[in-house]
């Protein structure tokens, strides 16, 4: 599993587990904050606040050569893109500041601290063990929009990213024209791309509409390969080693700060 559905909705498991960890360091804070000193509410919501803040700002300063093209780009939260080293840092410096003039009371700031890090490393160590990054890409044959049909065996010996889609997926959509220019021209990683759930003539007329030029463009009209790979929601892009093994899931909307990061991967 990763994700959880709650009704139309989808969190992805790592923002779930971020947030359940955020909330246990809150907690905890907040009941040591009644027989403690009170500022330490105030310390652990800052906290938080400005970690979050140093963990986009460190991911985006990671990629700047990406985000210097498009600076409001860093705004688009819903894409992702944390660096966690970097929010650590953050709320460590924010730390130290706020208990600079009471450094007894920086020992109050501790427990909270371990609190929030054991949830972390629970739920964090919990999903490694379930999640079986270890899928391969089958080797089964998908029709094509025009009508000819195409094996995924075709594409062992390189590394793929497939993504799956469909044209009445909003985030779907906007990430398209990302991939379609990285998949332009590449010939050391083969980009698929599977619609699911969709007729031909629905997915010519969406191409044709948004000027869209793909290669590699399957039908999984049955939902054949979604259930094989469990994917829960669109889009969903996973990447392949040259063996056909899965060594990265993500889930949502690409940023082309993440895509670079997991082509790195693949190379």
């Amino acid at each position: 599993m990763e994700a959880i559905k709650i009704g139309p909705f989808v969190i992805p498991l790592v923002r779930a587990f971020v947030a359940l960890a955020l909330a246990g360091f809150l907690l905890s804070a907040e009941l040591l904050a009644r027989r403690g000193p009170r500022s330490l509410s105030h310390w652990a919501w800052n906290a938080v606040l400005l970690g979050l803040v140093g963990a986009r700002l460190g991911f985006v300063l990671e990629h700047w050569n990406v985000y210097r093209e498009d600076p409001l780009s860093a705004l688009y939260l819903w894409q992702g893109g944390f660096a966690p080293w970097a929010g650590v840092a953050a709320g460590a410096v924010y730390t130290l500041y706020f208990f600079r003039r009471q450094r007894l009371s920086l020992a109050w700031a501790l427990p909270p601290s371990a609190v929030g890090g054991l949830v972390a490393l629970a739920l964090f160590g919990l999903m490694a063990q379930q999640t079986r990054l270890a899928d391969r890409l089958p080797g089964w044959a998908f029709p094509t929009p025009d009508g000819s049909v195409v094996s995924l065996a075709e594409f062992r010996g390189r590394p793929v990213v497939l993504n799956v889609w469909a044209s009445w997926c909003p985030p779907c959509r906007r990430e398209m024209p990302l991939l379609a220019e990285y998949a332009a021209g590449q010939d050391e990683i083969a980009f698929v791309f599977v619609n699911s759930g969709e007729n031909a003539e629905t997915v010519r007329a969406y191409l044709k509409r948004e000027g869209l030029s793909l290669p590699n463009v399957l039908l999984d009209t049955e939902g054949r390969l979604v259930r094989r790979l469990r994917v829960v929601a669109l889009p969903t892009t996973i990447f392949f080693d040259r063996e056909g093994k899965a060594v990265a899931r993500h889930l949502g909307e690409l940023s082309r700060a993440a895509l670079e990061d997991y082509l790195k991967r693949l190379r």
